[in-house]
């Protein structure tokens, strides 16, 4: 059986149109030099490259005239050994960074300015799968808190001034003294106490790289307390060592249940190390700050407080060294939002 090879030369021999129109395409080639072979997309957002984040280059005149290139290199380095045997080497040095380029493949890829900002976002998106946080607030932005979703004007009021801090906190803070967060206090369920605070967390993340991490209070206590099941395969100690060292921590709902003896020593551990170790905690509540100090007093068996006891006030002074307290709204706007959706939804069943 003959050769692929040797049966396309015969062809070529038989038509010398399709001879001169294969020599033709390849002398057209040859003569486009360097070239970007990559398509640009407006996934790209410079549009250069295809959206990978690389560009592919093509020297066609290596590619086209690969028997040249190599009679090329062989005189250059003929060339290079009368330098060398003349010990001239500024001569030297020319031929051989025109050598360097002679040997180059003729196809090669290289990174598009866009590369890093997709390096980051992947960087990014690792980092949100890792915090916790919900689903709901992982793109949520500061700058789209929206203050007119409130009836109220004083609901608008407080809205606005508490964006304003939350805008002030992200802009300045490697300025800010190390380890002071804020503490969003709103006796009202949905007022925006979690997104605003996961607006922060997004925003620390994306523009100072920092690790955060989201935790509900009520669910840390029911992580610890699996791994007393017999078989857990995490211990106590390495869910408390994520809590404690992020970069970051968000403690959506602390104390919104009476605390146990136990919520409160998880509670404490994690920020007694955080104070220590000037760690930023951003903390949401329907308690203020002050009235934590009451909610976490020592209590004996009958749950009456121990007057002596002075575990609410080690509580509230970290809390209240750690953190700034924000005042929230005292309106929902959880419930105006699922009447706009349900509306709009209402529009599509009913069309």
């Amino acid at each position: 059986m003959e050769a692929i090879s040797e049966v396309f030369q015969q062809m070529l021999k038989e038509n010398p149109r399709l001879e001169q129109r294969m020599k033709d395409v390849q002398n057209s080639l040859g003569s486009r030099g360097i070239e970007c072979a990559t398509n640009p997309s407006d996934a790209c957002p410079n549009k250069k490259c295809d959206g990978s984040g690389f560009l592919w280059y093509i020297d066609y005149h290596k590619k086209m005239h690969p028997d040249k290139v190599a009679e090329d290199i062989r005189k250059h380095k003929e060339l290079y050994a009368v330098a060398h045997e003349a010990n001239d080497q500024q001569e030297m040095d020319r031929i051989n960074s025109i050598l360097v380029d002679l040997k180059k493949e003729s196809e090669w890829w290289v990174k598009c300015d866009c590369h890093e900002q997709k390096q980051k976002e992947q960087e990014i998106a690792r980092k949100l799968d890792l915090s916790g946080m919900p689903e709901k607030f992982r793109k949520a932005k500061v700058h789209g808190f929206k203050v007119d979703v409130y009836t109220q004007q004083v609901s608008r009021t407080d809205a606005a001034l508490a964006k304003k801090m939350a805008t002030n906190f992200i802009e300045n803070f490697k300025d800010i003294e190390p380890g002071k967060g804020l503490y969003f206090y709103s006796t009202i369920k949905g007022a925006g106490k979690t997104r605003l605070s996961c607006s922060i967390g997004n925003a620390l993340m994306t523009v100072y790289g920092q690790a955060v991490v989201y935790m509900k209070a009520y669910d840390l206590f029911l992580q610890i307390r699996k791994t007393f099941s017999k078989g857990s395969e995490t211990t106590e100690d390495e869910i408390l060592k994520l809590y404690r060292t992020a970069d970051v921590l968000i403690i959506d709902d602390i104390a919104v249940e009476n605390p146990s003896d136990f919520a409160e020593r998880v509670l404490y551990n994690i920020l007694d190390y955080r104070m220590d170790n000037f760690k930023t905690t951003i903390i949401t509540s329907n308690k203020t700050i002050e009235e934590l100090a009451d909610l976490y007093k020592l209590r004996d068996s009958k749950g009456q407080i121990v007057e002596d006891g002075d575990r609410g006030e080690r509580i509230k002074s970290r809390i209240n060294k750690m953190c700034y307290q924000v005042n929230m709204p005292e309106e929902s706007v959880r419930d105006i939002e699922a009447l706009q959706e349900n509306s709009a939804f209402e529009q599509i069943l009913f069309k």
